[in-house]
Parts: C-alpha cells; sequence; structure tokens
C-alpha cells in the first residue's frame, strides 16, 4: 500500500471516529436522568449507589390557588369580546373604522429667483466647424 494511500485511510478512519463518538454523547445528553440510569444498571451498576443526595431534588409542588396567578384579574383586561364575530356573514373589516388619513405633505418652498452669487455659469464652447 502506498504512503498517500495510508495516510488518507487514517485520516478518513479519525473522522469517523470522532463523529461516531460525537454522536454516540448527543444522544447520551439527550437521554433524561431516568433513561440514563437504566443504562447504568445495564452496564453493571445498580444506579441508587450514589446515595439520596444525588442530584437537585425536586421542587415542591405550588400550593392551589396561590402563586403569582392569583394577583391578576379575572376577567383579564384584553378579555373583551370581540366586535365582529368571524362565523357571521360579511367582511372583517366592516366591523372596524378605517384608520386616519396621512395629513398632505407641507408645500415645496419656491426656488430662488437668482442663482446663487458664488455659482459662475459653465463656460461656452464656440461651435463650428
Amino acid at each position: 500500500m502506498p504512503v498517500g494511500q495510508a495516510e488518507e485511510i487514517i485520516a478518513l478512519t479519525l473522522v469517523f471516529v470522532v463523529h461516531v463518538v460525537g454522536g454516540l454523547l448527543l444522544v447520551w445528553a439527550l437521554l433524561d436522568e431516568q433513561q440514563r440510569s437504566g443504562w447504568r444498571r445495564w452496564l453493571g451498576g445498580d444506579g441508587d449507589d450514589d446515595g439520596p443526595s444525588s442530584g437537585p431534588q425536586p421542587q415542591p409542588p405550588p400550593e392551589p390557588g396561590g402563586g403569582a396567578r392569583a394577583a391578576l384579574p379575572l376577567p383579564l383586561p384584553g378579555g373583551d369580546p370581540s366586535r365582529v364575530r368571524l362565523r357571521d356573514d360579511g367582511r372583517v373589516a366592516d366591523g372596524y373604522p378605517r384608520p386616519a388619513r396621512r395629513p398632505d405633505h407641507p408645500p415645496r418652498p419656491a426656488p430662488h429667483p437668482h442663482p446663487h452669487p458664488q455659482r459662475r455659469p459653465a463656460p461656452q464652447r464656440p461651435r463650428g466647424g
């Protein structure tokens, strides 16, 4: 086997191995704690040898009727019924007023009656031939 071909095979093998390891790590990261503990049991551990203090403890459920939701008035301020029923015949746009028209543009200023004093007309070339 030529040397150049061996280097290509080694490079391709290295790329393949890196992709396989990366794919396995992604699958491992997507598994939740319950499923990973099953893998630990399958690999030889029982998954419970860390003790009761391993990992974050679950939060207790919130008390009913409490929390931030209790401060909101019911019905909510934006809960008014619509002015237009979508099941009725007619257009939805007919139930809403037309937007106000944009005001006209102000008139353009009148041009100066004489040209700018610092500007000189271009010299005329004689015509002929």
